[in-house]
């Protein structure tokens, strides 16, 4: 099992985030997940070998959300957007 964090943009209510968890959860290998509104974030356990963290991200996309634009040392590890 792999956990992944998943920065979020446009949850605007505590049912934006019931949704996209509804969304996240119905992917086949997904274990379990927690979509904090508060917080913009979605926590999800998942099979690597049968779901990518690029499937969870279209899967946010497809339920009307977005994946925030990662900040460069946000915390403490590089957002993959430069390679270094």
């Amino acid at each position: 099992m792999q956990i992944g964090v998943l920065k979020l943009a446009g949850l605007q209510t505590e049912q934006c985030a019931a949704t996209l968890a509804g969304a996240l959860k119905a992917i086949d290998g997904v274990k379990a997940v927690e979509v904090s509104f508060k917080n913009s974030k979605a926590t999800v356990s998942f099979n690597e070998e049968l779901v990518s963290n690029q499937r969870l991200q279209v899967a946010v996309q497809d339920a009307g959300y977005q994946i925030a634009k990662p900040v460069h040392g946000e915390d403490g590890e590089c957002c993959g957007g430069c390679g270094g």
